[in-house]
């Protein structure tokens, strides 16, 4: 018998259930236990005008989706007119699941840049992993070391909570790789994508 279960059931010891008390029950033990990583472990760090903290996704889902459309309409025209349809949903519990950081740039307040990392185990290695989903700023800050002072903040956090490997990939479009060799990262593989057309 699972701990979930275990526990839910012994609030009803000696009570004849109803079926909202098995509802109740059903819903306790198939709850996913939020393994998130609280943004309060890591110190937020300043550069010039502009903050880099780790937020959560779902605290700020809808003012990052201007920044996610920004990024979608300068790095994905490959895509041949296929709509952004992000699954914020599948976000959220990747990050509830532990498997997810969001990490923001700010200036006075105002969000201008994030970098989102999914975390898993590598089957290959067993070790702590990270891969990179999303890397943008806006224009108007991406002046001068800003972009690097960002990625570097991002992996001091990632190294804070055991991360051992980093993979990222860089858009033709805007030859964000020159920052990966900047910051010691090995050019490992080339992407290729097709369209299977039916």
């Amino acid at each position: 018998m699972s701990i979930q279960l275990s526990i839910a059931l012994s609030q009803y010891i000696g009570k004849t259930l109803t079926l909202e008390d098995a509802k109740a029950i059903a819903k306790a033990v198939s709850a996913t236990p939020d393994r998130s990583h609280d943004p309060r472990q890591f110190e937020p760090a300043t550069y010039q005008r502009l903050t880099f903290q780790v937020e959560r996704f779902a605290d700020i889902e809808e003012e990052i989706h201007p920044l996610h459309v920004a990024h979608y309409a300068e790095t994905e025209a490959y895509r041949a007119g296929v709509p952004m349809n992000p699954d914020y949903a599948h976000f959220r519990r990747c990050e509830r699941d532990g498997g997810l950081l969001q990490f923001t740039a700010r200036a006075q307040g105002e969000l201008v840049g994030n970098i989102r990392m999914y975390l898993f185990n590598n089957l290959h290695t067993q070790t702590l992993s990270a891969k990179e989903d999303t890397f943008f700023m806006t224009p108007a800050v991406r002046k001068g070391f800003s972009a690097i002072r960002f990625w570097q903040y991002m992996e001091r956090c990632l190294q804070q909570i055991g991360v051992q490997e980093i993979t990222t990939d860089s858009k033709l479009v805007n030859q964000v790789g020159r920052l990966n060799t900047y910051l010691g990262y090995t050019h490992v593989a080339n992407v290729f994508h097709k369209f299977l057309r039916s």
